[in-house]
């Protein structure tokens, strides 16, 4: 076997969305990018990792297995990342900010320099919408 991280970080996010779609919009990527790396991923396994049925994507029981593992690989890669920069002696982990939907229009504009000084930060962003 030899896939990438990034093989891994795809796969896991195609997992957590069950679509290649919105996993390409979330990862900044084509959807045949997405489709071809995930292809090649799969390809490595001789137990199937996703069925799509209809237009519907679904993990597999072995799949859901080893996007659990998957997310444990990408976890201690961004501890190994964010230890490096930290003892560098710079501020480095995951920010999470969650903002009502108004939010984000200020949010970026207030961040931008605070993330140019630490880019050991990777900001994670979740918009809160008011449900109708």
């Amino acid at each position: 076997m030899n896939y990438t991280l990034n093989q891994l970080q795809i796969f896991l996010k195609v997992t957590q969305l069950q679509s290649i779609t919105k996993a390409a919009d979330e990862l900044n990527l084509t959807q045949p990018a997405v489709s071809i790396q995930l292809r090649n991923f799969q390809d490595q396994f001789e137990i199937p990792l996703t069925e799509v049925i209809g237009r519907k994507l679904f993990v597999t029981d072995f799949g859901k297995e080893i996007a659990e593992t998957a997310e444990n690989i990408l976890n201690q890669v961004n501890a190994i990342n964010y230890k490096t920069v930290a003892h560098k002696g710079q501020l480095a982990g995951r920010l999470k900010i969650s903002a009502v939907s108004t939010g984000k229009y200020v949010m970026p504009y207030f961040l931008a320099d605070f993330l140019k000084a630490h880019p050991g930060l990777n900001l994670f962003w979740m918009l809160l919408i008011k449900p109708r």
